[in-house]
């Protein structure tokens, strides 16, 4: 089965790149800022996932539910902007910058509560560990029952060669979700940046993508030495007047990258080497765009597309999260699913205790079609003792029933009835049998007389309402 998920806060597509490496389908995203929008379908459209390119808190989960059909949401994952809570904005204090941002957490907790997704994940910078909303959503999830848990950890410990701490929150209605410790041998910046070719010669336009300086500045970068020097390499006539007074930060400012050991933090400030150690090891420029999406672990072919400007191109691979790290994170809570729906280690009682947390009744394409039946002045029930299969809509004295059925469980020859190209034979098998299960369905309805109706959830939906009227009056006429 692919697990839907919706990636929240989604920038230029971090996470939604590890959903779907980790085999989720994401159903949707939602994301305001236009670069980061434009970036995103660029690389994503082609999944199919629906982007809202708007303020989360103009979001009615309604919409994001018509998307779903009715299917479980098996994952919501989002990282709310955390500038107000990173060590720099906060100039190492405890206490959160002002921010109107960082009241966005309450959004993602209000889309926790009103999609009740089976899993959740949240990523963000340490500093939100202190922040009074995040000790309250936290709470508040609890009593929801999503038994959530977090832990501060290194995204090298993942394969990402890069120093940056994450804050990960997990958690799920089918019990706790550990979060997933790394163990990843280290990557450098040699191993993913090492190979590319000269910039001045690519064919890549990111590649092409770095900041030209003055004559001044390009002396100070000629003069640092190679492969981890710094501006306190520099003869004293070339430190800044700001940079000699007592206690003055920034030792990274002008520096370069080592070959050999992973980068400093990609921030979004990574293509320009006043705001951090973000020269190239060896040649006399700042990293390439290119070069600083890779250290963020976006594949080569990812596309940035070439009319963004650079300032806001920097500001989107450095706030980005880096997909490597976030397909470890995903694949860890898809493997806890994979334990309720595709495996035998629960005995009978223990599955269907389990099962019951997941909704399958009174569905968004069983009260759509609810919806438009009052609409046309039909009262109909929802269960009756003439009948042992159970359909979803009946009409007693018509002697009709309506069967509203999802594509996937129930085998339509559609998109959404695709399988998955994992476990194959487990879902050919199960799917078979849900049809067969059908089958027999309908035959009890003709067999007591009953005329009965099928509609499928690809049907279900605001532009089709017209037809589905007709339908409905035939059927019930």
């Amino acid at each position: 089965m692919p697990y839907n998920a919706i990636d929240l806060f989604s920038g230029c597509g971090g996470m939604t790149e590890g959903l779907i490496h980790a085999g989720f389908r994401v159903v949707a995203a939602v994301e305001i800022d236009k670069f980061a929008s434009e970036t995103y379908r660029a690389n994503h459209d082609r999944h199919g996932v629906t982007l809202f390119e708007t303020d989360i808190r103009e979001l009615q989960s309604e919409q994001i539910k018509e998307l779903l059909g009715g299917e479980p949401l098996h994952l919501l994952a989002g990282c709310p902007p955390c500038q107000g809570f990173s060590s720099l904005r906060k100039k190492n204090r405890k206490k959160a910058s002002k921010d109107s941002r960082n009241s966005l957490i309450l959004e993602y907790y209000r889309m926790v509560e009103e999609l009740e997704p089976i899993c959740i994940m949240l990523e963000n910078v340490p500093g939100i560990e202190n922040y009074t909303l995040f000790k309250k959503v936290f709470s508040q999830l609890k009593k929801l029952g999503y038994n959530p848990q977090y832990k501060i950890v290194n995204v090298a410990d993942y394969g990402v060669p890069q120093r940056r701490k994450r804050l990960v929150m997990t958690g799920s209605l089918l019990g706790p979700i550990d979060v997933l410790e790394g163990n990843s041998r280290l990557f450098t910046v040699r191993d993913y940046i090492g190979g590319l070719e000269n910039v001045e010669v690519t064919t890549d336009p990111v590649h092409r993508r770095y900041p030209h300086h003055s004559e001044a500045v390009m002396e100070r970068i000629r003069l640092t030495p190679p492969d981890g020097g710094s501006r306190r390499d520099l003869p004293d006539c070339y430190t800044l007047n700001c940079h000699r007074k007592e206690g003055v930060g920034f030792n990274d400012i002008y520096g370069r990258l080592r070959w050999d050991d992973v980068s400093s933090t990609i921030t979004g400030g990574c293509l320009n080497p006043s705001k951090g150690r973000f020269l190239h090891p060896e040649e006399n420029r700042c990293i390439t765009a290119r070069e600083a999406a890779l250290l963020q672990t976006f594949r080569k072919t990812y596309i940035f597309p070439e009319d963004i400007p650079l300032t806001n191109l920097a500001l989107m691979i450095g706030n980005a999260l880096p997909p490597v790290f976030c397909e470890a994170q995903c694949a860890n809570i898809r493997r806890k699913l994979d334990e309720i729906f595709m495996s035998d280690v629960f005995d009978a009682d223990k599955r269907s205790e389990i099962m019951k947390k997941i909704k399958n009744k009174n569905t968004t394409p069983e009260l759509f079609i609810r919806k438009i039946l009052t609409s046309l002045g039909y009262k109909y029930r929802l269960s009756t003792k003439q009948l042992n299969c159970k359909p979803d809509i009946i009409f007693p004295a018509k002697k009709k029933a309506i069967f509203v059925n999802g594509c996937f469980w129930h085998g339509h020859n559609c998109k959404r009835g695709s399988l998955p190209k994992t476990n194959q034979g487990f879902w050919e098998s199960k799917i078979h049998n849900n049809i067969i299960r059908d089958q027999k369905n309908y035959e009890e309805c003709t067999q007591k007389g009953w005329d009965y109706l099928v509609i499928w959830q690809c049907e279900i939906k605001v532009s089709n309402v017209e037809e589905l009227k007709k339908q409905l009056l035939n059927f019930l006429q």
